[in-house]
């Protein structure tokens, strides 16, 4: 009995040191054009490749997505914020050769 209490507190221990996953961050660029002319072109971009989207607008800014699209398993996020003199986009979740990263690589 004594040895599978020290058994699962090594076990326990062990876990504890292991180290963790890194915290993905998400990609970000900048764009000078603002966030209403970034906006009109990605949408236009991803009509024109027949590509799902929402927009929900905030002060400031506001996300795009395909989050609930028919067939989206793993949607992305695209955020564009004002800083300034120029705006963020934060990318999260864009593969590389997607609608989504073919539009921001257009329109920024």
């Amino acid at each position: 009995m004594r040895s599978l209490g020290m058994m699962t507190m090594l076990s326990v221990a062990a876990t504890a040191a292991a180290p963790s996953a890194p915290r993905h961050q998400p990609a970000g660029m900048t764009t000078a054009k603002s966030v209403q002319a970034f906006a009109d072109c990605f949408i236009n971009s991803q009509d024109q490749r027949s590509a799902p989207w929402w927009f929900v607008p905030k002060a400031g800014g506001g996300t795009f997505s395909n989050r609930g699209a028919a067939g989206v398993a793993k949607p992305y996020f695209l955020v564009i914020s004002e800083r300034g003199a120029h705006r963020e986009i934060r990318l999260d979740n864009v593969a590389t050769a997607s609608p989504a990263a073919e539009g921001v690589s257009q329109c920024a």
